[in-house]
C-alpha cells in the first residue's frame, strides 16, 4: 500500500480530463495540498500511447470501465457498450484524440441555461487558446504555446483523401479547420498528440503539476462515498488497494469522475432523489432530484463498405508484409504508420431539422470499425460514422444498490423523440450518398452495412439494430437554476458546502462536437473559481 497522508486541503475524485486540469489549477498555490484519487491504474502502456492501437483500449480491457446500458426500447431492446477511461487521463487516454471544441454558440447557450453570462464563448475561447499548442493554425482562434499539444495528422490515407473529394463532388465546402470560423464542411481532424504519441490530459496538465510537489496521486482508489457532517462535505471514504480509508478535505471535495461516476458517487453519499436512494438502500441526506437525470449523449451509426485497395488499414495476405514492417519500425524506432491516428476525416453537415448550426458530425476511418473495434473482419474496407449533435432525448444514471463496486443503471433513453430519429436517419441517408460518390467508384466493392439501403425504412431498421454511442455522455449533474439543476454557476453542489462537481456532467447541454476539449475548458474555469473563493 503506498504511503500517503490522510488530510489534504482538496480531494479530487477522478484523474480524467477534468480532474487533471483542476489539479494543475489548484497546485499553482504552492501552500495548498491536493489529493487526486483514481480508480484505475497507471497510463504508462503502449496500448494507450500508440494511436494505431486505439481500438485495443476503446473496445475493452483494464483501462476501461466497460459499462453497459439498460435495454434501449427504441433500439431493439439492446444493451449497449459504453466505454469510459479508467486510468490516469481518464477518457482522454482511450479516446480517438480528436481536438474539437464545438460551436461557439454552444457556450453562449450555456450561459443562458446556467443563468450566468460569465459562461460564454469569449471566455471559453480564451481558455481554449491558453490550453492549446497547435502545430498548424495560429491567429485569434488558436493558441501555440499551451500545454495541450494539438497537431494535424501528418499522413492521410488515400481513402481519407477520397472521402474529402467526395464531399466536394456533393457540393460541400472544404473546411481545413473545424475549430476555425465555422464548422460546416469536410476536412481532416486535428488530434491531441505530440509527435508519434497520444497527448492526454495527464500528459498536458497532471504530470507538469506534479513537479510542484503539492499533489498526491493515488491510483487503484475506488471512492465509496463523500463524508458529510450535516450539510458540509468533509472528506471521502475510499478503498485504496483493498483498504478502506477515510481521507479528510479541509477546504473542498471535488468530484471529477465524469457523467457516470460523479452522479453515482453523489447518490451513494445520500445526495439525490430521495425515492431513488431509498430504493437502493441509501439513507437520503440531501434531496437533489436532478442528480443522475438529464443524461445526454451523441447516438451514432456507421456505414461500412469493402474496398479494393490494400492501402486501407486492415488484415490481408497482400498487406501482411507492410503490417509487419510498420510494427517493427514502431518497436525499433517509435515512428512510422503505426503512430498515425487511424480516425482521420470528418465533416459537419445539416439534417432537415437542423437549426442555424450543422447538427450532424461525420467521422471517416480508412478501415473496418465494427462493434467499437471488438470485432475483426479480414480484408479491407472503409467506415463512415454519423451522429446527431443536438438530441432531444434525455436519460438517467441511477444506482442499483449501496455497493460502490456495482455499476449504476445507465439509461440514455435513445431516440425517445421522432425529432432525433429524423435527424439521424437524414444523416444516414447522406452517409450512404457519400460512399456512393464518384470519388469511391474505383475502390467500392460492396456494402458490408447496412445490408439494405434502398429506402429510408431500410436505414431506420439498421439504425435500430446497430446504432451505438459516440462516447460523449454529459449533463447528469448539470449547472443551472431550474428544478433539476444540481450545481450552481460555480459547480457547487446545491444544498452542500465544500462540495463541487467539475467534469462533463456539469455541462447544462451537450455541445455540437466531441466533449474532451470542452470538458478541460470547463475545468479550467471551475478551477479558477475555486482558487478565487479560497
Amino acid at each position: 500500500m503506498p504511503e500517503f497522508a490522510t488530510e489534504y486541503d482538496y480531494i479530487i475524485v477522478g484523474a480524467g480530463s477534468a480532474g487533471c486540469v483542476i489539479a494543475e489549477q489548484l497546485s499553482r498555490d504552492r501552500d495548498v495540498t491536493i489529493c487526486v484519487l483514481e480508480a484505475g491504474g497507471s497510463d504508462d502502456h503502449p496500448k494507450i500511447r500508440t494511436p494505431m492501437l486505439l481500438k485495443e483500449v476503446v473496445s475493452g480491457g483494464p483501462f476501461n470501465w466497460n459499462y453497459e446500458t439498460e435495454p434501449q426500447a427504441k433500439l431493439n431492446d439492446r444493451r449497449m457498450f459504453w466505454p469510459r477511461g479508467k486510468t490516469l487521463g481518464g477518457s482522454s487516454s482511450i479516446n480517438a484524440m480528436h481536438y474539437m471544441r464545438g460551436a461557439a454558440e454552444n457556450f453562449d447557450e450555456w450561459g443562458q441555461l446556467i443563468g450566468d453570462e460569465s459562461w460564454n464563448w469569449d471566455d471559453a475561447l480564451a481558455r481554449f487558446r491558453r490550453h492549446e499548442n497547435n502545430d498548424t493554425f495560429s491567429g485569434p482562434l488558436h493558441g501555440n504555446d499551451g500545454p495541450l499539444h494539438v497537431q494535424s495528422i501528418p499522413k492521410l490515407n488515400p481513402l481519407t483523401r477520397m472521402f474529402l473529394a467526395a464531399g466536394g463532388e456533393l457540393q460541400y465546402p472544404q473546411n481545413d479547420d473545424f475549430n476555425g470560423e465555422k464548422q460546416f464542411g469536410f476536412g481532416p481532424y486535428q488530434v491531441t498528440m505530440k509527435g508519434p504519441r497520444r497527448w492526454s490530459a495527464a500528459d498536458a496538465f497532471l504530470r507538469p503539476a506534479l513537479e510542484r510537489g503539492n499533489i498526491t496521486v493515488i491510483t487503484q482508489a475506488l471512492a465509496h462515498k463523500v463524508r458529510l457532517e450535516g450539510k458540509k462535505a468533509t472528506g471521502v471514504l475510499v478503498d485504496i488497494a483493498g483498504n478502506l480509508t477515510e481521507l479528510t478535505a479541509h477546504r473542498e471535495v471535488i468530484l471529477s469522475g465524469g457523467a457516470i461516476n460523479s452522479p453515482q458517487l453523489l447518490q451513494l453519499s445520500g445526495i439525490g432523489d430521495g425515492d431513488w436512494l431509498k430504493a437502493a438502500g441509501v439513507t437520503p441526506e440531501i434531496d437533489l432530484p436532478g442528480v443522475g437525470r438529464n443524461l445526454q449523449d451523441h447516438l451514432d451509426v456507421a456505414a461500412l463498405a469493402e474496398v479494393r485497395t490494400s492501402e486501407a488499414i486492415g488484415l490481408s495476405l497482400k498487406r501482411f508484409p507492410k503490417n509487419i514492417y510498420d510494427v517493427l519500425r514502431w518497436m525499433i524506432r517509435g515512428d512510422g504508420d503505426f503512430t498515425i491516428n487511424p480516425v482521420q476525416g470528418g465533416a459537419f453537415i445539416s439534417s432537415s431539422v437542423a437549426g442555424d448550426l450543422p447538427d450532424l458530425q461525420l467521422v471517416f476511418i480508412p478501415g473496418y470499425s465494427i462493434n467499437h473495434g471488438k470485432d475483426t473482419k479480414m480484408g479491407h474496407g472503409m467506415t463512415l460514422h454519423v451522429c446527431h449533435l443536438y438530441p432531444e432525448s434525455r436519460g438517467e444514471i441511477r444506482i442499483r444498490s449501496n455497493d460502490p463496486a456495482e455499476y449504476p443503471a445507465i439509461d440514455p433513453n435513445y431516440l425517445a423523440t421522432d425529432f432525433d430519429l429524423t435527424a439521424l436517419t437524414d444523416g444516414y441517408e447522406k452517409v450512404v450518398e457519400i460512399l456512393r460518390a464518384p470519388a469511391f467508384k474505383d475502390e467500392f466493392v460492396e456494402w458490408v452495412a447496412p445490408e439494405k439501403n434502398d429506402s429510408r425504412d431500410d436505414l431506420v431498421t439498421d439504425i435500430r439494430q446497430r446504432a451505438e454511442t459516440l462516447y460523449h455522455p454529459t449533463s447528469t449533474c448539470a449547472m443551472g437554476s431550474g428544478d433539476l439543476a444540481v450545481l450552481d454557476s460555480e459547480c457547487r453542489v446545491r444544498g452542500v458546502s465544500g462540495l463541487r462537481v467539475v467534469d462533463a456532467s456539469a455541462m447544462p447541454r451537450l455541445v455540437g462536437g466531441n466533449t474532451n476539449a470542452p470538458t478541460m475548458m470547463l475545468a479550467d474555469k471551475a478551477g479558477e473559481m475555486i482558487r478565487e473563493s479560497a
